[in-house]
């Protein structure tokens, strides 16, 4: 394990991160809740506190690093988003770009077969090269925190898999706030939480196979968001395409950890040998 990992093993407390980051992400919840109510602007407000609330990871890990390792430790921990010299096998950029549009296309022909009427996507899919960079923002700004600060030692007290359950967990908890005025469905909204923790481990398991690289755990989650606009959404086709949803990204993450193995989710069980 790299040098810098060790130190941040040794003095960084995921708790403390946690709580923090719920406490930064507290206001947008108040306001989204205020204006779910119409007690404050309306539903249409909803999103741009989302927007906003994403940056509530690196605020976090930005704040508990300045105090523990000063200016320095927080522009490390910034650098991390961009340490795409990390990714020694090339072909994980292949994995991060298609392992979430084969997902997605999979949750859409499932929804087609079980008799789902497909809503139209939000924009074309051509926009995708304008959209990226508008979703890698917001998903840098989350997993500087998430994955550059919080899980390495996480993973080093439980292993990947282990930290990576918790991790997700977290992160579905985070989000519950917004759930539960966007998902009142009981089903479609455990669907998203599960999900949720699935595509954790999934991160994870990019993460490590590809030098425990944040940039392509920033680039995979800004796949993911990127497709969900620009590729009908199933999750409002009612009960039927989250739930399609979920399993698939359920079953995608059992089959890596099978395959890869819990303990590290980066050595492969047919080869024997670390990626």
């Amino acid at each position: 394990m790299p040098q810098e990992s060790q130190s941040a093993i040794s003095t960084s407390s995921p708790a403390a991160f946690f709580a923090l980051t719920f406490v930064l992400a507290t206001p947008f919840y108040v306001l989204n809740a205020l204006a779910y109510l119409n007690l404050l602007g309306g539903p249409g407000m909803g999103p741009i506190y989302i927007a906003l609330f994403t940056v509530t990871p690196i605020a976090s890990a930005s704040l508990l690093t300045l105090r523990r390792c000063g200016m320095q430790g927080v522009k490390q921990l910034l650098c991390r988003v961009f340490d795409f010299q990390r990714i020694g096998d090339y072909r994980w950029y292949g994995a991060i770009v298609l392992l979430p549009l084969l997902l997605s296309l999979l949750s859409l022909g499932g929804a087609v077969l079980s008799g789902v009427r497909l809503p139209p996507a939000m924009v074309p899919f051509a926009a995708i090269p304008a959209l990226l960079p508008f979703f890698f923002v917001l998903a840098a700004v989350e997993e500087a925190g998430w994955m550059g600060h919080a899980f390495e030692p996480l993973q080093g007290r439980y292993g990947a898999l282990r930290a990576a359950l918790v991790l997700g967990l977290v992160w579905a908890i985070w989000h519950v706030p917004f759930f539960i005025f966007m998902m009142p469905d009981v089903i479609v909204f455990s669907a998203q939480l599960v999900s949720l923790v699935s595509t954790r481990v999934l991160i994870a398991w990019a993460y490590n196979n590809a030098g425990q690289s944040v940039f392509a755990t920033i680039l995979l989650h800004a796949m993911f968001n990127v497709l969900l606009v620009t590729l009908p959404d199933t999750s409002t086709t009612g009960v039927l395409g989250p739930v399609i949803s979920c399993a698939l990204a359920l079953l995608t993450a059992v089959v890596v950890t099978l395959l890869w193995g819990p303990k590290t989710l980066a050595r492969y069980q047919f080869s024997g040998s670390a990626e």
